[in-house]
């Protein structure tokens, strides 16, 4: 269906940590990718968008962390946003669409289970939608966002419920508020992901961290 290059779309509920098996389906997957989430009814990047855009203070250079084909890029323009937006993923041939949107302002290839290779207070706000299914360490991923935002910057970010509990998201979330590194501005109950979706529907929803960098 969604996916013939990388095989069965059961690989999408299962997810995996593989960098080379990620970048491999979401290679095969980009042309299809959009029409795939509409039929799918994803509303993931405006409701991450608007989060973004409600606590930011007026970001000005955001990072969309695991951009994929632009989508949240696309949503941060479509909501009037007119900063600049830079793009990274580990999908070359994802990251080549975003880039042909002219929603962003640079795009590059990257990947979330390495340190990124971006500067300290680089940003001021950070999403990151439908991408930690295939980080396993959360800790060491949320702490490096920490890092390349500002102090007072805003960080969205997306976990699948089915791995809430087993990626300890609750703990790291109160780590890092607890040593100083972020403050809780919001952490959802479980809200509908891919509505669409028959491996989805019902059975696996997302929760929507929104933190404020110290």
């Amino acid at each position: 269906m969604a996916n013939d290059a990388a095989g069965d779309e059961e690989w999408l509920a299962r997810g995996g940590g593989d960098v080379a098996d990620v970048t491999r389906y979401y290679d095969g997957w980009a042309e299809r990718y959009d029409d795939d989430l509409a039929d799918w009814s994803y509303e993931a990047p405006d409701v991450a968008t608007a989060a973004l855009l409600e606590h930011a203070h007026e970001p000005a250079v955001v990072l969309d962390a695991g951009c994929g084909t632009g989508l949240v890029g696309r949503a941060l323009r479509r909501a009037g946003y007119s900063g600049v937006i830079s793009g990274i993923d580990v999908s070359a041939e994802s990251v080549q669409i975003a880039a042909g949107t002219g929603a962003y302002d640079t795009v590059a290839t990257a990947d979330l289970q390495r340190p990124l290779e971006l500067g300290d207070d680089t940003f001021d706000g950070l999403v990151c939608v439908g991408v930690m299914t295939y980080v396993p360490d959360v800790e060491e991923c949320w702490r490096e966002f920490v890092r390349v935002v500002r102090p007072d910057g805003v960080v969205v970010v997306t976990q699948r419920e089915d791995l809430w509990a087993e990626r300890r998201c609750r703990q790291v979330i109160d780590d890092l508020t607890a040593d100083g590194s972020w403050e809780q501005i919001e952490v959802t109950d479980a809200r509908p992901y891919l509505p669409g979706h028959d491996d989805f529907a019902d059975r696996i929803g997302v929760h929507y961290v929104v933190a404020r960098v110290n």
